[in-house]
């Protein structure tokens, strides 16, 4: 057997650079904690722990690191037909990438959460803890999941969490790499009450088994979005549909409990909506509208999306059914 190991040295970074005064009051805490204050785990730490595992279970492994944005794609495409296991290390958009490599390949794909996000890790019950993840390589079972397929003018794309129109994907075209390494996650915080004031909130229209409209829309492949906060509670990576999250109101108080998700926790049952599964969609608007799959802008409204049903192998801890990866 053989292993590629895609790795992202620089994932997880932005979240770790702040302003000096916030960066000064952790660490007077770390100091005052420092009993149980426990280092994030370093890209070394990773490499040792994979190829050991590896080594110890003689599977072959070989070691790339991504060097730009997209790198992971075309590794995992080149990777693809010549190694049974392909092991990402990084954060959601990494993995996204690596998905988009090896979507409909006989390649398995192996998470090692290594990011500020970590959502797709969470949905498959996947540990957190990257060396804990590890174990995965010759402890889990390989299994099917679903994908969403986006297609825009502009090109197409797989995703695996969500995709998401209008408002959320223009705070991902203005939060440059400089912005979020000085903020960290407090970057779209800030980005979007600058937008929300002025934002047109201009219509989306959504063509399914019925007609929609409304002012902010996503459409998910899993029930979690920023780490364990749910909006389509009902989205299943392995059910063949996605979930439709629609809201059709532009009222301020509409909107704000949305974008506030990381605070209010579950949001589904706050929000004026439509919600609905759906295999296939069209999505236009009288207006351009950015488009962003999985936090990596795709292009423009109008376009197509629909499910793509268990076109991605991928290993799951070994006590978790196959039915109930949620």
């Amino acid at each position: 057997m053989k292993a590629k190991l895609i790795i992202n040295i620089h994932s997880g970074r932005m979240g770790r650079s702040i302003p000096s005064v916030i960066k000064w009051g952790f660490q007077k805490l770390i100091l005052k904690f420092k009993l149980i204050y426990k280092p994030r785990t370093t890209s070394d730490e990773i490499i040792e722990a994979v190829t050991k595992k590896c080594e110890g279970t003689g599977i072959k492994l070989n070691v790339e690191f991504t060097k730009h944005s997209k790198h992971a794609i075309d590794i995992a495409r080149d990777a693809k037909d010549n190694y049974d296991l392909i092991i990402v290390a990084g954060g959601d958009g990494t993995i996204n990438e690596v998905i988009n490599g090896i979507a409909n390949s006989k390649a398995t794909l192996v998470i090692i959460p290594f990011g500020t996000c970590n959502v797709l890790a969470l949905e498959l019950g996947i540990p957190i803890n990257p060396i804990e993840a590890v174990q995965l390589i010759t402890e889990g079972k390989k299994t099917k999941i679903d994908l969403g397929y986006v297609e825009t003018k502009e090109g197409s794309r797989y995703f695996a969490i969500l995709l998401g129109v209008g408002f959320e994907a223009l705070l991902l075209k203005d939060a440059t790499l400089q912005f979020k390494k000085r903020w960290g996650f407090l970057a779209y915080l800030i980005i979007g009450i600058k937008h929300f004031t002025v934002y047109k909130w201009p219509k989306i229209h959504v063509k399914h088994k019925l007609t929609s409209t409304g002012y902010y829309m996503i459409i998910a492949n899993c029930s979690f979005i920023c780490n364990k906060y749910q909006v389509a509670n009902s989205a299943s990576v392995t059910d063949g549909l996605l979930d439709l999250v629609l809201i059709n109101r532009k009222d301020w108080w509409s909107i704000i409990p949305m974008l506030l998700t990381p605070l209010t926790g579950a949001t589904s049952k706050l929000l004026p909506k439509e919600y609905y599964q759906i295999e296939e969609a069209y999505v236009y608007s009288a207006h351009e509208i950015l488009v962003q799959a999985d936090g990596e802008l795709v292009g423009t409204a109008p376009f197509k999306v629909k499910v793509a049903p268990k076109v991605l192998n991928v290993i799951v801890k070994n006590n978790v059914d196959n039915d109930k990866i949620y």
